[in-house]
């Protein structure tokens, strides 16, 4: 098998075939297929292709220990390239962008469903995977903050496609995950300065938690500040920091939870606690009581989740529950919710079991 560059060559019989039905690799002038290191593995794998110069499993392994060397991700790559071809779907990886005439990107692959082609068709999906331990918000690259992944989803649904997460943890296995925005509004009016004024000045007393608990309940306009309890009204530390800088003419001093939390409200809002969800607040669109809560919200200065593996098993947890799981990002002044939710069950791509 020559070697071109970081090119395989594969001019066998079958070549021909592996293109039209698989879309592997990219043709070369001449007649052959130029593939890449883990387009060789899934071909030998799953395709029945031999290659001479890696006939057996010993030199396969000698040949698989020189591609590592040269790319330690190599194996991991090729499971989340394993999980998206065993279904069916063509994928173009990155390193073959411009062999195919794709316009350069931040995604790691394009994806088609099996009844579509590269040459034919439009893709259906932009790609980039994680490691299930990779910290969330703390690449070297743009892209890899959460504002850089939502701002990829944003141009990636212009296009007309989807924009998928691939997550691999340590043994190799995958999970797949859809990167939105989402914009949760309700059908409430916003609190008002003046509502929030008043409440500043009724008397109140600290209690245990941090908040506050107001005994005059009466006339309370706005039923999403704060509990109704006992015939009085408790606010947590975050409502109630809420209330006395907008009465105070302090909203520049507020912290990041009671601008998250404002921002919900002005959103027309109702929140309650999220903690049986294992986030900060849970989200309705009308009253409390009216319907269930859709949207479950991170407060991301404290309670978002350190890893991809944190954050899928919140999503999964949302999921489980109806309900769309969110992480605030303030962008030019203004927040926006970055959505991780788990794809319909006929796009759940996984890599096959093994023994």
């Amino acid at each position: 098998m020559e070697c071109r560059g970081n090119r395989w060559i594969f001019d066998g019989p079958a070549y021909s075939r592996l293109w039209e039905k698989s879309a592997i690799g990219t043709l070369l002038d001449g007649g052959g297929l130029a593939l890449t290191d883990i387009e060789v593995i899934f071909c030998r794998q799953h395709r029945g292709v031999e290659f001479a110069s890696i006939a057996d499993q010993k030199t396969m392994l000698l040949w698989l220990n020189e591609r590592i060397s040269t790319n330690p991700s190599v194996l991991r790559e090729y499971a989340v390239f394993e999980a998206l071809r065993v279904p069916g779907n063509k994928v173009v990886i990155s390193e073959n962008f411009s062999e195919m005439g794709i316009d350069s990107s931040i995604s790691w692959a394009f994806r088609w469903s099996s009844d579509k082609h590269p040459s034919k068709h439009e893709a259906d999906s932009e790609v980039i995977w994680f490691s299930s331990d990779e910290p969330l918000n703390s690449g070297s690259e743009d892209w890899q903050s959460l504002e850089g992944l939502l701002n990829w989803s944003k141009e990636v649904y212009s296009k007309g496609r989807i924009s998928e997460v691939l997550v691999i943890d340590e043994e190799h296995s995958v999970v797949t995950y859809r990167i939105s925005e989402s914009n949760p509004i309700g059908n409430l009016q916003p609190p008002e300065l003046s509502e929030l004024q008043r409440i500043s000045t009724l008397e109140s007393v600290e209690i245990s938690s941090g908040g506050v608990f107001i005994i005059d309940g009466n006339n309370w306009k706005f039923d999403t500040i704060g509990l109704p309890l006992h015939g009085g009204r408790q606010l947590d530390n975050i409502e109630y920091e809420i209330v006395l800088s907008v009465a105070n003419s302090e909203t520049d001093k507020m912290s990041e939870s009671a601008n998250i939390l404002f921002d919900l409200w002005n959103r027309g809002l109702s929140t309650r606690s999220g903690f049986k969800y294992g986030t900060k607040w849970r989200c309705y669109a009308g009253g409390v009581g009216e319907g269930h809560a859709p949207w479950l919200v991170v407060d991301s200065s404290s309670g978002g989740p350190k890893n991809w593996s944190e954050a899928c098993l919140s999503s999964r947890l949302a999921s489980g529950v109806n309900k769309e799981w969110l992480y605030p990002i303030m962008d030019d002044g203004k927040w926006r919710y970055l959505q991780i939710s788990r794809p319909p069950s006929d796009s759940r791509w996984t890599n096959p079991i093994r023994h």
